[in-house]
């Protein structure tokens, strides 16, 4: 069995919701978590998560040590931009293992390796092409892949000495890799949830290298809720509001990004997953995941957190053009 090892520096506070995300690692307990921190609460950390107590202005001279010039890394997002870079900067948590990824914290995952079968990872050196979960074949042709550039997008002296964030997790190294010809999975099979909207919606995000862009798909029809039960992680759903009959879906995991989520479970080990609240398990049917859907909700604080966010765009974009 390939071993596999997620890197997760992580600084401020973890989510409110951090002991369920723990709950769904400690059940897949032939993968590795390491997470860096500055984070001294304690938590019931499983026996596949190993922390190490940092602060970012060390998590920064380790960085900046690896390179010789001037990296800019002021705060912890900037983090993403260096992700492709993993395989070097933490080489020495490496030895042994065959794939190391990034993943995120506003998750719940379910049973990956079901998803992750030794034929996928046999085949393949890079597994999925978004920040919230990604791996990264473990040896020194891809650790160091990042360092082929294209262009000024992907040119890493330049990502990493501004300030600004490239996503260069995702769209540009996919680029270098797709200029490589590395061999890239990348079947849809998690739950991406739509974050400015209170229904539960998945959205397909599809990477275009020729272009340059990201594609997405907002999946507006079903009506759903999800469940983990013991490891699994699963839709529940309608077609419509007058399917009568309820249809399950298991999902490698749940990305809520930008979601304000309620904790108000009890039992983490097996739990629903609704819009806003994580709660203990209850009996499903149809009524109750029509009342957990709804399409038309005016929800003011997503309202208000949309505007933000459109705004800090703009203000970007503008500042782009500038350039």
């Amino acid at each position: 069995m390939k071993k596999i090892v997620f890197i997760c520096p992580y600084f401020g506070a973890f989510p409110n919701y951090f002991n369920l995300t723990l709950k769904s690692i400690e059940y897949n307990k032939s993968i590795d978590w390491l997470i860096i921190t500055d984070i001294k609460k304690e938590y019931n950390y499983p026996d596949n998560v190993k922390v190490i107590n940092m602060t970012f202005t060390e998590l920064r001279q380790k960085v900046q040590s690896c390179f010789d010039f001037d990296i800019c890394l002021n705060k912890p997002f900037k983090m993403c931009d260096f992700r492709p870079a993993y395989g070097l900067i933490f080489k020495d948590y490496l030895d042994n293992y065959d794939f190391w990824g990034h993943c995120d914290f506003d998750c719940i995952y379910g049973d990956l390796r079901k998803f992750l079968p030794e034929d996928i990872l046999e085949k393949n050196e890079r597994i999925y092409c978004l920040g919230h979960l990604s791996l990264y074949k473990n040896n020194d042709k891809i650790n160091n892949i990042f360092k082929n550039k294209l262009d000024e997008e992907t040119n890493y002296k330049n990502i990493f000495t501004k300030e600004r964030p490239f996503s260069f997790d995702e769209m540009g190294i996919i680029r270098i890799m797709d200029k490589e010809k590395v061999n890239i999975y990348n079947k849809f099979v998690f739950a991406d949830i739509y974050p400015w909207e209170k229904p539960l919606r998945c959205v397909e995000t599809f990477v275009n290298v020729k272009e340059k862009t990201h594609n997405s798909y907002i999946d507006r029809n079903k009506r759903q809720i999800f469940e983990f039960d013991n490891g699994i992680l699963r839709s529940m759903y309608l077609y419509d509001k007058n399917d009568e009959n309820i249809k399950k879906q298991e999902y490698m995991y749940i990305h809520l990004q930008r979601r304000f989520m309620k904790n108000l479970v009890i039992d983490n080990n097996k739990f629903l997953i609704i819009p806003n609240r994580f709660i203990d398990y209850e009996n499903i049917d149809r009524k109750f995941i029509l009342k957990n859907s709804k399409f038309w909700i005016l929800y003011k604080r997503y309202l208000k957190t949309r505007r933000s966010w459109n705004k800090r765009k703009n203000i970007l974009i503008n500042m782009l053009k500038k350039k």
